[in-house]
Order: structure tokens, then C-alpha cells, then sequence
């Protein structure tokens, strides 16, 4: 009985181990979001791209433009887009709390839809780009992926986070 309770730490500690052990990432943990954010430009060909993301002056007035999240929710984001107005956009926000991932992937499909329709009235060559983008969440993570290969982007962000 006594070698019984011993081993129950053992495996409570082996069963927390989870979807590390399976190779899966560990979506609920923090990153560094501006090695994130080049993690995933440089797996995809972007033209000349601004970003603005927590750690700028003004941060939570620059979130109004992507997400209608309530920014006391945010631990973490950037948004990454082109200089010239074309369609290709990266944000990604890090969530204090995976149970808000619902509620940020809707508002950036809202900020997608948006973009969606301003290429449809004034820049049609750019609406296949927006038409493909992958908006998604899991764990504390909400993403917009919009650019030519938004897979491969999206694979980087699944590898950096498993670090």
C-alpha cells in the first residue's frame, strides 16, 4: 500500500505531461511575441511590412484597430501588415486566459470581413489574398494569417510556440 501512494505523484507528474510528449505545442504557455512575429514573416514572402504590437507607445489604441476585445483581456499581440495597403496582414494575440480564444478569433474574423470588403470595392486583385486567409485560435492564442502561403505561416507559429 505504502509503495502504491509513492507512486501516485509519479504518475499524476506523467499524466501532466501531456500533449508535450505527443509533439503537440503547448498553446497555453507565453512566447515572445516579436520572435513570433518574425518567426512567422520569414516562413512567407511579405512585401515591405509595418507592426505594431504591445510593446509600442500607444499599444492599446492601436489594438482598437484590429479586435473589439476588451484589451484588459490581451497578454500579448502584434499585428504585422504591408506598408503599401496590399492584403497581407499577420497579427496574433496572446490571451491572459484561453476561455477569451473564442471571443478574439471572432473579432478578427470581424477585422477580416472589413478587409474583405475594402478590397472588394478598391483593390480586387488583393481580394483572393483576403478570401484565403486562416483566422483561428487554440489555447491562449487568436491568429489572423493573411498572405500567399498562410499554411507554411501558420506551421512556423505552431513550431515557435512549441519551443
Amino acid at each position: 500500500m505504502v509503495l502504491v501512494l509513492a507512486a501516485l505523484p509519479l504518475l499524476a507528474s506523467l499524466a501532466g505531461c501531456g500533449a508535450g510528449d505527443a509533439g503537440e505545442p503547448d498553446m497555453t504557455k507565453a512566447v515572445d511575441m516579436a520572435g513570433l512575429r518574425d518567426a512567422m514573416l520569414s516562413a512567407g514572402t511579405f512585401p515591405e511590412m509595418e507592426n505594431a504590437g504591445v510593446d509600442d507607445d500607444g499599444a492599446e489604441d492601436d489594438f482598437v484597430y484590429l479586435s473589439d476585445l476588451d484589451y484588459e483581456k490581451v497578454d500579448g499581440y502584434f499585428l504585422s501588415y504591408a506598408a503599401d495597403g496590399a492584403s497581407y496582414e499577420l497579427a496574433v494575440i496572446l490571451l491572459k486566459d484561453g476561455a477569451d480564444a473564442a471571443a478574439a478569433e471572432a473579432s478578427l474574423r470581424d477585422h477580416l470581413e472589413g478587409r474583405i470588403n475594402l478590397y472588394k470595392n478598391y483593390s480586387p486583385e488583393d481580394l483572393p489574398r483576403a478570401e484565403e486567409a486562416l483566422v483561428g485560435s487554440n489555447g491562449r492564442y487568436a491568429y489572423l494569417i493573411m498572405c500567399d502561403d498562410p499554411s507554411s505561416v501558420k506551421n512556423a507559429m505552431t513550431e515557435y510556440i512549441k519551443k
